[in-house]
């Protein structure tokens, strides 16, 4: 295997599998014969030399609309890359910020013969930054800067803390709390998000604190590092989509993919969802009944499930709630070879690269 940062092999083979005359969303495929030179896992791969600080200093973990965001570039942030990493394949948005808006200019995948990522945590990092960097190379992406996600299979643990409290007063009370619960600073980063103010205290707020893994998110440091590409934000997945995604508070934000699902009812929340890969939208509609017992105004779908619109047709019928499958926000506006192209059943699995590339130029 090669090193972190490593140059991609001159001989390394790729091929374009889809057609660009019948379809805008370019995909490429690792070769067989790779796959067997880069399928084992690797247990322990070896920590960076400086430990993480508990909170990054140049990243942001949560979305901008934590109004104590720690990252702020001082130069003009053009261009973003969202990469969403999945199981078998890596999927990448490229907006460009324009005067009033967000042009998408570029929707990609690349598909591996093997697993590269599971749970969040990457397996095979040499194959995957390889991946990545031919599938920068090969659509010719000149990106500002990275953004990459997180997994939150860990809850969020929900804190009341003074509103006059600063940055570093509530970061001291989150890693004190995250402590208690038996999260150590050394194997992990902590943030947070203001959820706004608390129930039954207006004086004062409720955060969230997360607490994820640092290999993790040292992963995600030096995939940045040897894509040679700013990393701008590392935001939990689930997060970053639903609030992408819904058009108001009142609207829910379902994920049905090929392989899982989450529901998140309200900003800043989510609860995954024990969905089989085999399981039809009735199955998924008797899990979601109970949830739904307060339905919400709308209930707006994503992912990269082969079923959405049967989903969204059970749901609507059964259990009488508007659902659809969800729209791009108005900010954001398609290129021309996009705009003419894409059908709109090929945007649900990228929702999540466009919300990465979107929290990047926040």
């Amino acid at each position: 295997m090669t090193a972190r940062g490593a140059a991609v092999p001159s001989d390394a083979r790729f091929h374009l599998t889809a057609n660009p005359q019948v379809s805008s969303i370019a995909r490429t495929d690792a070769p067989a014969e790779q796959s067997s030179a880069h399928s084992q896992r690797i247990p322990d791969r070896p920590r960076r030399r400086d430990p993480i600080p508990a909170r990054l200093s140049g990243v942001a973990l949560f979305p901008a609309s934590n109004p104590f965001r720690h990252w702020r570039g001082s130069e003009a942030r053009a261009s973003c890359a969202g990469l969403d990493i999945r199981a078998d394949r890596v999927r990448l948005a490229l907006l460009r910020r324009r005067r009033h808006h967000l042009e998408l200019e570029l929707l990609a995948e690349h598909v591996f013969d093997s697993a590269v990522c599971e749970g969040g945590q990457i397996g095979d990092f040499e194959l995957l930054a390889q991946g990545c960097r031919e599938l920068l190379r090969s659509r010719q992406v000149d990106a500002g800067g990275l953004a990459i996600a997180v997994s939150t299979e860990t809850a969020p643990i929900p804190l009341v803390l003074p509103a006059a409290s600063d940055d570093v007063q509530r970061l001291a009370q989150v890693r004190s709390a995250l402590a208690a619960y038996g999260f150590s600073a050394d194997e992990y980063a902590f943030d947070y998000i203001v959820a706004g103010a608390a129930p039954a205290s207006p004086a004062d707020v409720q955060v969230l604190a997360l607490a994820i893994p640092a290999l993790m998110v040292e992963d995600r440091l030096a995939l940045a590092e040897a894509l040679q590409t700013p990393l701008r934000a590392m935001p939990p997945e689930n997060w970053c989509t639903a609030g992408f995604l819904r058009g108001s508070r009142e609207d829910a934000v379902l994920r049905v993919d090929a392989s899982g699902a989450w529901l998140s009812l309200q900003p800043c929340e989510y609860r995954p969802l024990r969905r089989m890969p085999s399981a039809s939208p009735i199955d998924l509609l008797h899990e979601l009944a109970p949830l739904l017992r307060r339905p919400p105004r709308r209930l707006l779908l994503t992912g990269d499930s082969d079923d959405l619109d049967a989903v969204a047709a059970a749901i609507s019928k059964y259990a009488g709630i508007t659902t659809a499958i969800a729209a791009l926000p108005a900010r954001i506006r398609l290129a021309g070879t996009l705009a003419r192209n894409v059908l709109p059943l090929e945007l649900p699995p990228f929702h999540c690269a466009l919300a990465l590339a979107a929290e990047g130029l926040a």
